[in-house]
């Protein structure tokens, strides 16, 4: 049996960016009309108010990983997300 990944990210339609640890995600939103694609990530204060209290203390890593995920996309920081951004499978 294959090793589990650690971690991983999803394209959805609709622009929707998923970012996966197992059964506990994070849902970004995505700009599909642009090239590159973009994917919205919530400021450091924005942070604090959306994020999952597992995802708290990992902001950093999961932006590294989404920046290191390749040239299909790129990374923009925003103040924008005024929802929570935690999902299950």
């Amino acid at each position: 049996m294959p090793p589990v990944p650690e971690y991983e990210i999803e394209f959805r339609w609709k622009e929707q960016v998923f970012y996966w640890e197992g059964d506990r995600g994070l849902h970004l939103d995505g700009g599909w009309g642009l090239k590159p694609y973009v994917t919205y990530f919530p400021s450091v204060e924005r942070w604090r108010e959306v994020a999952p209290d597992w995802a708290m203390d990992k902001r950093e890593l999961v932006l590294q990983r989404l920046i290191d995920h390749g040239p299909v996309h790129r990374v923009e920081e925003t103040e924008v997300y005024d929802y929570p951004i935690g999902v299950t499978r």
